[in-house]
């Protein structure tokens, strides 16, 4: 369900491998260049072609098809009604994965309920290049491309079976801390999509630049302190340790060691820009609020004050409104007038 960058990506990689997939969009000059020509995928090792079934979100519910596996690969603000959607088509013993950025579990379980959902924090980079074809920006080998995680935290077959699967995509990791993995990605999606967004920059370049990647640590470091107050042990934030951007807000020491890791880790990202960013590009609706909306949303509930996440939550909205236009020099509205 929703056949773009992400669920394009991993819908191709599975086809290849063998697996019956069938790709379901609302965009469609892309459902109708896949039935026409296939889906071709461009990878950092090359392309690929394959001819998956392909279905109009509309020709969905005219079928009486039934999916062991769903992978939820739309937009944030999409999910309740995708998987309301979807819900008929869940064969017995079935389940919805949710492929997204955000923390989207309780929204699916609360249709299909929590015994059909799982969890798939996806780390690879993807864009959709035009109809019929999206692009890998990530390497297939060297980083984790997924964490698959059951909302109780239990290891199961079902998980298990599920990683296999997976495996056709890239590097598979089980986690038996499904919110500490979903919040060490809000964290770095509130750092790389909402700056890029605004700015204009790549993933690479929001890293490279000494403004930037200052902005990111103080945005990380709220990040974490509001899922520490909600009782979630954050995992690793790429490699760095969750707490460390806390403790670099205080000791310069530890925010170098941050920055100095950043980076290094910097040409091992690939060469895309975030979703936020190339949806900002296209004109078209951010998930903001289910990023550093969120994370502003759970640090009211904890009493915790999210200030530059709620200053780059504000640009954006700008930007995406057509107010302003993405350029490096937004991030000054933030930085000359950082809050109090």
């Amino acid at each position: 369900m929703g056949a773009g960058a992400i669920g394009g990506t991993i819908g191709g990689y599975l086809t290849r491998a063998g697996h019956d997939v069938t790709l379901v969009d609302a965009w469609p000059a892309h459902i109708d260049k896949i039935k026409a020509d296939g889906l071709t995928v461009t990878t950092m090792e090359g392309d690929f072609t394959i001819k998956p079934s392909a279905l109009h979100i509309g020709e969905l519910s005219a079928t009486t098809n039934q999916y062991d596996v769903v992978f939820v690969s739309v937009k944030s603000y999409d999910t309740a009604w995708v998987t309301t959607l979807i819900e008929p088509h869940l064969a017995p013993g079935g389940v919805v994965v949710s492929a997204q950025n955000s923390i989207n579990e309780d929204i699916i379980a609360s249709i299909v309920g929590w015994d059909r959902v799982m969890g798939c924090v996806v780390t690879i980079g993807a864009t959709t290049v035009g109809p019929g074809h999206v692009e890998r920006t990530s390497a297939e080998r060297g980083r984790r491309s997924f964490a698959l995680g059951d909302p109780s935290n239990s290891d199961s077959p079902r998980l298990q079976g599920l990683k296999t699967i997976l495996e056709d995509c890239g590097e598979v990791g089980v986690t038996t801390n499904l919110l500490g993995e979903r919040w060490a990605k809000i964290a770095t999606n509130c750092m790389s999509n909402s700056i890029c967004g605004v700015t204009g920059q790549s993933s690479v370049g929001m890293r490279l630049h000494p403004v930037t990647r200052d902005l990111a640590t103080r945005i990380a470091a709220e990040v974490v302190q509001v899922a520490t107050a909600h009782g979630v042990v954050i995992d690793k934030i790429g490699s760095i340790p969750a707490r460390k951007y806390v403790e670099g807000l205080t000791d310069t020491t530890v925010k170098e060691e941050v920055e100095r890791i950043m980076i290094e880790e910097a040409p091992k990202i690939g060469t895309g820009r975030p979703s936020l960013a190339q949806d900002l590009a296209k004109g078209r609706r951010t998930e903001i609020d289910y990023l550093n909306g969120y994370v502003i949303r759970k640090g009211k509930e904890a009493g915790v004050r999210t200030p530059f996440n709620q200053m780059i939550v504000d640009l954006a909205k700008q930007v995406e409104a057509g107010v302003m236009q993405p350029m490096i020099d937004n991030i000054w509205m933030i930085m000359d007038y950082p809050p109090e």
